[in-house]
């Protein structure tokens, strides 16, 4: 079995490994795909070393959140040979760049029938975050309005279609190359952020989801609604907002989504198979050349996720 070794903070082909997932039912999936994301990059610069240490993670790999499969060792929801889906804990793993993984079926979901593997790989985390952001975090009502900074991301290309289910007024903010594509996700208007700065667009909107994790609420007050709510990808950059909430009308909301629930997914499975949600874009790399798919990562405006083909 292969696995990416990431302790050292580089990344290195080596054997997988077994680890505990603390007495959870789990099930044993061969991974088909495993995906890739900023928090990655994020472990492989030392920049969650310290949670790491403690919640006593002893795994060498540290990279991979979400993940498509087939189970080859299953329980009472799952048996052998179902295909599902799930993103794993964000931090006490375990971790899917590698071929064979252990993890507690709470947090995987049987695959729509009209998915690839590598679709489903590319869907969870961002599906399941967007989801929770828009409806638990924001709790945007029909009618309302939105406007999503990275809006053709990883999981900007699912809040774009979550939020028009829901009946809300939508914008998207991303690059020139990102307004197709947004535009044909469900957007109302679509906004090119090299010709108007942050600055420069206009409100007032119900909510802000910043899904590029470039801002705070001082950068986007002027875009919220008196009672508005500005919802960052990454709450840590936003602590002192998050802490003035009580001194302020416009609210800062926590959003952290830290591992797959098996109820979500299968919820947002079933908006994949009734046509109200598609799979979003993404682009695809060999197991072996993980080097280059992280390289990805770095560069902007990219569309969509990343997905390692585990089976290459």
């Amino acid at each position: 079995m292969r696995a990416l070794h990431s302790n050292t903070g580089n990344l290195e082909l080596k054997p997988g490994l077994e680890m505990p997932t603390d007495g959870k039912s789990t099930v044993k999936v061969r991974v088909h795909y495993a995906s890739l994301n900023p928090t990655d990059l994020d472990i492989l610069k030392g920049d969650l070393d310290l949670f790491f240490r403690l919640y006593r993670v002893k795994s060498p790999v540290r990279t991979g959140l979400e993940f498509s499969g087939t189970v080859v060792e299953g329980d009472a929801r799952f048996g052998a040979g179902t295909k599902v889906f799930g993103y794993t804990h964000l931090l006490k793993g375990p971790k899917t760049h590698q071929d064979v993984i252990t993890i507690p079926s709470d947090y995987i979901a049987e695959m729509p029938s009209t998915m690839s593997f590598a679709q489903a790989a590319a869907f969870p985390l961002g599906a399941q975050t967007s989801l929770v952001a828009l409806r638990d975090v924001a709790r945007l009502k029909q009618g309302q309005s939105v406007l999503i900074l990275g809006g053709s991301g990883g999981l900007g290309v699912y809040a774009i279609q979550i939020a028009r289910n829901m009946g809300l007024s939508v914008t998207g903010v991303s690059g020139p190359d990102g307004l197709a594509t947004m535009k044909s996700l469900g957007a109302d208007r679509v906004i090119n952020y090299r010709e108007t700065p942050l600055a420069e667009i206009t409100g007032p909107y119900d909510a802000v989801l910043d899904l590029s994790a470039r801002y705070g609420l001082r950068d986007i007050r002027h875009l919220l609604s008196p009672t508005g709510i500005f919802v960052p990808a990454d709450p840590m950059k936003n602590i002192p907002s998050l802490l003035t909430n009580p001194l302020r009308k416009q609210k800062t909301g926590y959003l952290l989504v830290d591992h797959g629930s098996q109820d979500m997914l299968t919820e947002l499975a079933g908006m994949v198979k009734d046509g109200t949600l598609v799979a979003g874009p993404y682009r695809t790399f060999s197991f072996e050349d993980h080097d280059a798919a992280f390289a990805t990562l770095t560069e902007p405006g990219q569309i969509g996720r990343t997905v390692l083909d585990m089976a290459a």
